[in-house]
């Protein structure tokens, strides 16, 4: 790492308010049709993200969030458009529809699923910016319009990142379960409400003490966990992991999608840095991340993909020797072996492997001229718009847009 420098970013502010991230999701036409059980909506949201607004759209429309379908997840920081789907009519609280909206589109004859979603078009105002830098950004704008930006998962992906133990499902994987457990219970989410940081802090403090726990839950889930271990007389690793299994199954699957995200950005940088690719590092909240010089990027074809690991297991799987190498090397400083990949530690939960493009060029991509910027005084903005798919992070776009050091 010491061979490479780290570079900062232009000045900017991005999402300083919904409208300032626009995000609207391309459904797959083939999933609506003009007859089928399953109604589809277009939902528009702001300020929320999709799983809480589905929540309280569930409880008003008498269903179970399980009971409506959706084919991707959309930030709370954004003006959003999606798309999801039920069988049973759907309503939204009248005292949220200055937030949420929902209109009718079609049918289909299946429920939505991350498979209908092609892609999402954004259209971003970055704010803040100082005017002697607007053509780093537009030099900038040219090379990934042309060569693109390396396809990292983002800190969307990482809402449970640890400093100490980087993610939940990792204590879990060492035969720590009490720790995976606590962790999912009393770890604090970025921009959680300070009531709920307070409640998690106490329930910090108390744990072990499961009565007192029991008294500070914040869900039935919660009720239902402490419930039971007050009731254990003799508290073992298998204990703590039978509780964990009862976890909703989306949130066991987002347990190891992020451990395998962030497998798959660690290995893309080693992967460069295997080929003593020219760039520079950047900072994030897991870790720095290697961004290629555009030789290096140039030097993979557009559609060249990386398999992100999974069952059936490193050895199984379509990787060269190196890859196998760099890939046992991350898992060891993490303290895990490459066995934790051969199975899915949780029932029913899938964790198989899949392609993913190392580096994505964008579709439209526009940049508009700079504008006074009204929330900051001597200071200008510029929108920029531009289309990904499907599992494309924008602000890692922007971060590339934004990086200082010419690479």
């Amino acid at each position: 790492m010491s061979e490479h420098p780290f570079s900062g970013f232009l000045v900017y502010d991005l999402k300083q308010n919904p409208e300032d991230f626009q995000v609207e999701e391309i459904l797959d036409s083939r999933w609506i049709q003009t007859s089928g059980k399953w109604t589809v909506f277009r939902l528009r949201k702001s300020g929320w993200n999709t799983i809480d607004a589905l929540l309280r759209i569930a409880k008003e429309s008498g269903v179970s969030l399980s009971d409506i379908g959706y084919a991707g997840k959309k930030d709370r920081h954004a003006t959003t458009s999606q798309y999801i789907a039920s069988q049973k009519p759907l309503r939204v609280p009248h005292a949220l529809s200055e937030f949420l909206q929902i209109e009718t589109v079609g049918l289909s004859e299946k429920p939505l699923s991350p498979e209908a979603n092609l892609g999402n078009r954004f259209v971003l105002t970055l704010r803040n910016l100082v005017e002697r830098e607007i053509n780093f950004i537009r030099e900038n704008f040219a090379k990934i319009s042309k060569n693109g930006f390396i396809n990292y998962y983002d800190s969307q992906r990482f809402s449970r990142f640890h400093a100490q133990f980087r993610l939940p499902i990792f204590p879990y994987l060492q035969g720590d379960a009490e720790t995976c457990l606590k962790l999912l219970l009393t770890d604090v989410y970025p921009g959680e409400k300070k009531q709920a940081r307070d409640r998690k802090k106490n329930l910090q403090a108390a744990w072990g003490n499961w009565s007192a726990c029991e008294r500070l839950a914040g869900s039935k889930l919660e009720s239902r966990i402490f419930s039971i271990l007050k009731k254990e007389k003799r508290t073992s690793q298998q204990t703590y992991g039978n509780l964990i299994l009862l976890f909703p199954e989306e949130e066991l699957l987002m347990l190891l999608s992020s451990m395998q995200s962030l497998i798959w950005n660690e290995f893309v940088s080693e992967f460069f840095l295997f080929e003593k690719s020219s760039g520079v590092w950047i900072k994030t909240k897991t870790g720095p991340l290697f961004f290629p010089g555009e030789s290096a990027i140039r030097s993979f074809a557009s559609d060249s993909k990386l398999l992100v690991p999974g069952v059936p297991g490193i050895q199984n799987l379509e990787y060269s020797k190196n890859q196998i190498y760099l890939l046992d090397s991350i898992l060891n400083r993490w303290g895990l072996q490459k066995s934790v990949l051969n199975t899915s530690p949780f029932p029913k939960i899938r964790m198989n492997s899949f392609d993913r493009n190392i580096r994505v060029i964008p579709k439209d991509f526009k940049i508009e001229d700079p504008e006074e910027d009204e929330l900051h005084s001597q200071r200008k903005k510029m929108r920029v718009s531009f289309q990904l798919p499907s599992g494309s992070y924008a602000t890692m776009l922007v971060k590339r847009l934004m990086l200082r050091a010419q690479i």
